[in-house]
């Protein structure tokens, strides 16, 4: 095996998760160097537990299958705990109890593992035994109803609250090594505690009033928001921040409206008529020329880019953010840089070295018993 090199190197991860939320955690920690062994179950024409769309989580990882419901795999991935600094798993409470595999349990032969538990809702509570999926997180989380235009419903938040969910669960990861004194650590991390979190400052304004959806618009800064211009579904993002800012840009579009331009917020039809009047200038321009005139002159603005925009951009690229694996094929590295080091090295991953690594370099087994299990199913 190739050691990866990051501030995580030396230390093993065993990856015991599905979906998203699990997956892009021990994505994470991957990333910073750890080695992340995915253990998923035996199925049929599936190579992982993730969803379809999730499984570039498997990238940087180890991936193995262990049928955790028969007692030789049981026992095979215990002794795999029992080697690793933390153990990952984003099930619905109740579901590694009931596999022999909590905290206490693992922690007879591991005294000082880290494990960290993702589910929707959390242990302890009235509604711990709810499932959940990332939906479900934004919405009870207040996310939701914080986002979408300010005369239409809620918003459905699906990916990016997976996402989040994922980055605070590899958090604690991090903060339980850190934690560690001895005796293990156990982690309880709930989903919708952690979008709740990032909406803090919700719960901080001095006003009585509830906030309504902004869309696009920001409370405070104007104007804000994506802009259309020329070709089919392209849109630039503008964002004044101050009086400048606001002057340089009404100057270029010739704004010879009523707004107080030391009025940082017009309300009402003034509002909707500078709009008007910015999208008029902008649907006449290609994304980037509008761009080019808008820095020029020191307004915060960017393209709002897809996938092909992001593949090509020169910026990206001069930072090495695509990296070309081989066995994998092009992948995004992580948006960090250690300095006087390669971006990121990312592991061969192949069934067969994968096989090698966990049950005949870690475990010990031989490989008269690895084909053993292969052939009853226990292991794949």
């Amino acid at each position: 095996m190739t050691e990866n090199m990051g501030p995580l190197s030396g230390y093993r991860v065993v990856d015991f998760t599905w979906a998203a939320m699990g997956p892009y955690a021990g994505y994470l920690l991957a990333a910073m160097g750890a080695e992340v062994i995915q253990v998923s179950r035996p199925l049929k024409n599936s190579s992982s537990t993730t969803a379809a769309i999730t499984q570039f989580f498997d990238v940087g990882k180890t991936c193995v299958k262990i049928n955790v419901k028969d007692d030789q795999g049981k026992a095979l991935l215990i002794d795999l705990i029992s080697k690793s600094n933390i153990f990952l798993e984003n099930f619905r409470p109740g579901v590694v109890e009931s596999l022999g595999l909590d905290f206490m349990t693992l922690t007879k032969t591991n005294p000082d593992l880290v494990m960290v538990s993702g589910s929707a809702l959390g242990r302890g509570g009235p509604d711990s035994s709810y499932v959940g999926y990332a939906p479900i997180f934004s919405a009870l989380s207040g996310l939701a109803d914080l986002t979408g235009f300010e005369d239409g419903r809620p918003t459905e938040i699906r990916y990016p609250s997976d996402l989040t969910s994922g980055a605070a669960m590899a958090f604690s990861a991090l903060a339980g090594l850190a934690d560690n004194r001895g005796g293990g650590t156990y982690i309880d991390l709930a989903a919708r505690d952690a979008l709740t979190w990032t909406l803090s400052s919700s719960f901080a304004t001095n006003s009585a009033e509830r906030s309504g959806r902004l869309g696009n618009g920001h409370e405070r800064l104007f104007p804000h928001g994506l802009y259309k211009c020329e070709g089919n579904d392209q849109w630039i993002a503008i964002a004044i921040a101050d009086e400048k800012q606001r002057k340089s840009l009404y100057g270029l579009i010739k704004w010879m409206g009523e707004i107080d331009q030391n009025e940082p917020d017009p309300t009402g039809d003034e509002k909707q008529k500078l709009d008007e009047c910015i999208e008029t200038w902008t649907s006449a321009r290609a994304p980037r020329e509008a761009v080019s005139e808008l820095q020029a002159l020191g307004i915060p603005c960017s393209q709002s880019a897809d996938a092909r925009d992001i593949w090509e951009d020169d910026h990206l690229r001069a930072r090495e953010f695509f990296k070309y694996v081989d066995g994998l094929g092009w992948v995004a590295a992580p948006p960090w840089r250690t300095k006087a080091s390669e971006n990121h090295i990312y592991p061969s991953n192949d069934m067969v070295s994968a096989r090698s690594r966990v049950f005949h370099e870690i475990l010990k087994m031989t490989p008269e018993s690895i084909e053993y299990l292969i052939e009853r199913g226990v292991i794949g």
